[in-house]
């Protein structure tokens, strides 16, 4: 069976959720599942062995947790493709691509492959999607973001880039479409792109689980402290609001599960939150959480009903301007024991992709 080449148009398209489910929907149909990515820049050390972060979630979930030195060939780390650019030796790098595939391989049914990015990253090393898709006779499918006129363009963009690569393209998964246009934009997408001869295996829609850090997540990238509702920190976060308003009129704003960013001065707009929440008045889970900025610590009352109220609130030191910029720049990728969004990666693939159809296409 040939191996599966997972790549994308852009950048966080759901890569690694397809790629997931897929793993485990194969396993599901009795396969002994291999996954790979080779390249990547986000390195975590595991067993003394540098690996992508997600690769360790995916050998997680397969079953395979343990961890060698074949489980990334290339990291890239800054500076490294610069280095690599003044002295290209594209071979000798894809030869180490080449020995971690026969490794994750070794003994599996089907192999997943995981690009970096989208599929152009890694040219400037001849390490492109479809370079090494190419040289491993993988087929490669496609990751489109949701739309209808961007997403087929985009599509139709990336398909010649694999063409010209010499890529065996075997078609496209659109992701991320609005629940509320999902028929819609499934028509006009399959229609549109069999129109240019291209094979559509599932329209997958947006699924706010997958979306939802925990609070716990956003303080590991904020610097701050935990001021109260430690034990509550694992609540997921599907709407966030700054707190800019006047506290009567902020709090009509609320919606289920809300992170409220707000200065750690706004004793009314801190209590107001809080109030609404114990009150379960706008929805039974108002607030997912708090972060307070400017490392401004609210009075003693307000602590007071801070700590009462459970709900996990995070001192930050930084201003509000600079935390809701490193929130709204931070990819919230899925863990290993995230059992939530993985368990909606999987639930996700088998309701909308078309599995058996891809499998059958790897058998040719």
């Amino acid at each position: 069976m040939k191996p599966l080449y997972i790549v994308g148009t852009q950048r966080d398209i759901g890569k690694t959720t397809t790629s997931l489910g897929l793993a485990h929907a194969f396993a599901q149909r009795g396969l002994s599942v291999g996954y790979l990515k080779p390249l990547g820049q986000r390195m975590v050390t595991a067993e003394g062995h540098v690996v992508h972060d997600d690769a360790k979630l995916v050998y997680t979930c397969l079953g395979q947790p343990e961890v060698t030195q074949n489980d990334m060939a290339i990291p890239l780390p800054s500076g490294r493709v610069e280095k690599e650019i003044r002295n290209p030796q594209s071979d000798e790098l894809f030869a180490r691509v080449q020995e971690s595939y026969n490794a994750r391989s070794a003994g599996k049914d089907v192999v997943i492959v995981e690009a970096m990015g989208h599929v152009a990253m890694g040219s400037c090393l001849g390490l492109s999607a479809a370079d090494v898709a190419q040289r491993l006779g993988a087929r490669t499918l496609l990751i489109s973001g949701g739309g209808i006129g961007r997403a087929i363009d985009e599509i139709a963009l990336c398909s010649t880039f694999l063409h010209a690569r010499g890529a065996d393209f075997l078609g496209v998964i659109v992701n991320k479409v609005w629940p509320e246009k999902y028929d819609r934009v499934k028509a006009a997408t399959t229609q549109g792109l069999g129109n240019l001869g291209i094979d559509s295996y599932g329209t997958m829609p947006f699924d706010k689980r997958l979306a939802a850090p925990t609070v716990r997540q956003v303080y590991e990238v904020i610097d701050g402290e935990i001021l109260a509702g430690a034990e509550n920190m694992e609540q997921r976060v599907f709407n966030t609001m700054v707190a800019a308003m006047e506290s009567e009129n902020m709090v009509r704003h609320l919606k289920e599960s809300t992170l409220v960013i707000s200065p750690g001065d706004r004793e009314d707009n801190i209590i107001a939150c809080l109030c609404a929440h114990i009150m379960g008045d706008i929805h039974e889970n108002t607030l997912a959480g708090m972060i307070l900025t400017g490392g401004l610590r609210p009075d003693d009352e307000t602590m007071a009903l801070i700590e009462a109220s459970g709900v996990p609130v995070v001192l930050a030191k930084g201003d509000t301007y600079s935390v809701v910029s490193k929130y709204r720049e931070t990819v919230f990728k899925i863990r290993p024991g995230d059992t939530v969004r993985i368990q909606a990666a999987f639930e996700v693939i088998e309701q909308h992709v078309n599995v058996d159809a891809i499998l059958e296409s790897l058998r040719e």
